[in-house]
């Protein structure tokens, strides 16, 4: 049953000393009205704290984007989990919006939806058909993804701690994530409406090119092993045939790719 399904929001953070950041992210409704869950990583003497019994607080010394949600995917209680960042703001409707979603798509394991700009547009190029996927390929936002706790819990189900803000690569933990399920034979879906909004640049398009290059290489080679020496070639010059790199850069694009791969495979070699 989908009806009684209880949401839960996972909020990474860090430093925070008090809760009033929590007004800008539901300006419309009364926060207690939800559940939260905050992971704030904090390199502060004092904790922070809360006295709203559905807004649980947990304090960590850790660093990293992965390392806060996989810390919060282990102490959620809510059935479905939304993934969340301190800087966005959710629309008035967006509880309603998720729970129909797994209402409309009871099978999914894990659905991605929409978010705006703050000139309120959709943020990014979205497929306009929604329903069940069987690929990982379309680039995803964390703050998009929603998915059944039992699932990720029952098959230890996490973000790579490698991939992600404050790790080696900087990004493409989303895709990982999602391609988790998948190859566990969960189903996913995508649902064609927004949940928030997104002001400025998300964390991965923020990134400086060689950044972005290898942590997308070393994501790539994490789904497509040595498929991925070819892909890259591809790779590096879509992006100087869309003006992202010049004709001059793209050696030094592959290079990045193979740097990050190769960094990759010593990881791999060290566990």
């Amino acid at each position: 049953m989908t009806s009684n399904l209880t949401l839960e929001v996972l909020i990474s953070t860090m430093n925070r000393k008090d809760l009033s950041f929590l007004d800008h992210m539901f300006p419309d409704v009364n926060t207690s009205m939800y559940s939260i869950l905050i992971i704030n990583q904090t390199q502060f003497e004092e904790d922070l704290l809360s006295s709203h019994p559905k807004i649980r607080v947990i304090n960590s010394k850790t660093f990293g984007l992965s390392k806060s949600r996989n810390l919060a995917i282990d102490n959620a209680v809510g059935d479905i989990l939304l993934f969340s960042d301190d800087d966005v703001q959710y629309l008035p409707d967006f509880e309603n919006t998720i729970l129909k979603a797994y209402a409309t798509y009871p099978e999914a394991a894990l659905i991605s939806f929409q978010f705006l700009n703050e000139q309120g547009d959709l943020a990014k190029l979205y497929p306009k058909r929604e329903g069940y996927l069987t690929s990982s390929k379309r680039p995803l936002s964390s703050v998009e993804l929603t998915f059944k706790r039992e699932s990720a819990v029952s098959l230890n189900l996490r973000m790579d701690e490698r991939f992600g803000l404050g790790s080696i690569f900087a990004s493409g933990e989303e895709q990982l994530f999602k391609n988790a399920f998948l190859k566990n034979k969960l189903k996913t879906a995508y649902v064609a409406e927004p949940l928030l909004i997104h002001p400025g640049k998300t964390s991965a398009s923020s990134l400086d090119k060689a950044k972005s290059i290898e942590a997308t290489a070393a994501q790539k080679y994490m789904l497509y092993n040595n498929l991925t020496y070819l892909w890259l070639v591809k790779y590096v010059f879509f992006l100087f045939r869309q003006g992202y790199i010049s004709f001059y850069d793209q050696v030094y694009a592959y290079n990045s790719g193979m740097k990050a791969i190769s960094k990759l495979k010593a990881l791999r070699d060290e566990n």
